[in-house]
C-alpha cells in the first residue's frame, strides 16, 4: 500500500478500534404513497397497527420505498433498479422496490431520518453520510488515497473484513441495515480556470469539498481552501467564480454538465468510497429471516451488473468530457498522496485496524 500508510501502520499497530458507533433528471418510477402507507406492512395486514412491531410470516407481500439521491439514467440507480427486478424475480412478485429518484422522498439527512423511523424502508447513501450517524469506523473511507485503484476497494468490500465493517452500520445502533455496497469509479478534482497537475498547483484556490473534518484536511493538506456550498448551487458557484473547483466521480461530472464550465478534470483518484444500500431496521425487523437473506442474495447478484454497468459508462464519460473541450489530467497519483500525509497523521490512528485489513486486501 501507499507509503505513508506503511508509515503509520508501523506506529500505530496496537490501536484497536471499538468505536462503531463515526443529479440529473428525474421523477419515482412509480407514484408516490401517503407517508402513511410507506412502512413495509404486509400488505394482508396494513390496517393491524399492533402487528408493526411482530416478524411478518415467510410468504408475505410488500412493496418497499426506496430513496435514491441520484437521476434514474445513473448507473448507480440502474444497479438498484436490476437489484428491484431480480428480487421481484426471485419472490414471484411478492416483495417489490418503488423507486424514488432525484432526492423525491427528501435530502440525504431526511432520507436517513426517514430510515430510523420507518418512513422510508431503504436507501443507497455513501458511507461518508452513514459515518455521521454513529458507526464512526466507517469514516475510514473519506481518508485520501485510501486505495491504490477501485478493484483495490471492491475486492476489500466483498471480503470479510469488509463486509464486517459494513455490518456495524447495524450493530453501532444507528437503526439502519446495510446489506452490501455498491463501487463506482473515483473522486476527482476538477477546476474551471487553472490547470492543475501536482498539488503545489492548488494553492490559495476556493474549493468545494463535502463536509466533514477529514475532507476539509484534504483539501487544506494541498494549500487550498475548502469551502461548503450545497450540491444544488454547485454549478452556479463554479461559473461566478465563488469557488474555483470542486470534485467528483466521472458520473457526477457529466450527469450535472460541470464540463460546461470547467476546463480541467484531474485523475488524481483522491476518494474511492462505496455507495451503501441501506434498510430501515424498524422495516427489516418486519420480514422474516428467510426474507431477509433473499434480499441480501438478490442485492448480490446485482453487483456484477452494476459493476459492468459502471465500468463501461465510466469510458463513456471520459469521451463526453474530452469532447467538450475538458481537458482531462493524468497526475503521478503518488505525489498527490505524499501531500495528504498530514491528514494520516491527524486521523489516521483511529482507523488503524481498518487501514492494516485494507493493506492486506489481495486483488487483481
Amino acid at each position: 500500500m501507499k507509503k505513508i500508510i506503511a508509515t503509520l501502520l508501523t506506529c500505530t499497530m496496537a490501536v484497536s478500534l471499538t468505536a462503531c458507533g463515526n443529479a440529473s433528471s428525474s421523477t419515482p418510477a412509480t407514484t408516490a404513497a401517503p407517508a402513511a402507507e410507506t412502512t413495509a406492512q404486509p400488505e394482508s395486514s396494513k390496517t393491524d397497527a399492533a402487528a408493526d412491531s411482530k416478524e411478518a410470516p415467510a410468504g408475505e407481500s410488500y412493496t418497499l420505498k426506496f430513496a435514491l439521491q441520484n437521476g434514474e439514467t445513473h448507473p448507480l440507480c440502474q444497479g438498484v433498479a436490476k437489484f428491484g427486478e431480480i428480487l421481484e424475480e426471485k419472490s414471484e412478485g411478492r416483495i417489490k422496490l418503488e423507486l424514488f429518484y432525484s432526492g423525491t422522498l427528501g435530502d440525504k439527512a431526511s432520507t436517513v431520518q426517514g430510515m430510523q423511523t420507518g418512513t422510508i424502508d431503504a436507501a443507497m447513501l455513501m458511507s461518508g453520510v452513514i459515518a455521521d450517524y454513529g458507526c464512526d469506523d466507517l469514516g475510514v473511507f473519506t481518508l485520501p488515497y485510501l486505495f491504490d485503484s477501485v478493484a483495490h476497494a471492491r475486492a476489500f468490500e466483498k471480503g470479510s473484513d469488509g463486509k464486517a465493517l459494513l455490518d456495524t452500520v447495524q450493530s453501532s445502533g444507528s437503526s439502519m441495515v446495510c446489506v452490501g455496497a455498491y463501487q463506482e469509479s473515483a473522486r476527482n478534482y476538477f477546476f474551471t480556470k487553472k490547470r492543475v497537475e501536482k498539488p503545489a498547483d492548488m494553492k490559495n484556490m476556493q474549493i468545494r469539498c463535502q463536509e466533514g473534518s477529514i475532507y476539509y484536511d484534504s483539501v487544506e493538506a494541498v494549500g487550498a481552501f475548502a469551502q461548503s456550498v450545497a450540491f444544488s448551487e454547485l454549478y452556479s458557484a463554479l461559473q461566478s467564480g465563488v469557488v474555483d473547483g470542486a470534485e467528483q466521480p466521472l458520473s457526477g461530472f457529466v450527469n450535472n454538465a460541470f464540463q460546461e464550465v470547467a476546463k480541467y478534470y484531474v485523475m488524481d483518484q483522491h476518494e474511492i468510497s462505496p455507495n451503501l444500500i441501506l434498510f430501515s431496521e424498524v422495516t427489516w425487523n418486519r420480514l422474516s429471516p428467510e426474507d431477509q437473506q433473499l434480499i441480501r442474495d438478490c442485492f448480490e447478484e446485482s453487483v456484477p451488473y452494476f459493476e459492468e454497468l459502471s465500468d463501461a459508462k465510466d469510458e463513456e464519460y471520459l469521451q463526453t468530457i474530452k469532447d467538450s473541450g475538458t481537458e482531462v489530467i493524468d497526475v503521478n497519483v503518488a505525489e498527490w498522496q505524499e501531500a495528504c500525509a498530514s491528514v494520516y497523521d491527524k486521523h489516521g490512528q483511529s482507523y488503524a485496524k481498518v487501514i492494516e485489513q485494507i493493506k492486506n486486501t489481495k486483488y487483481e
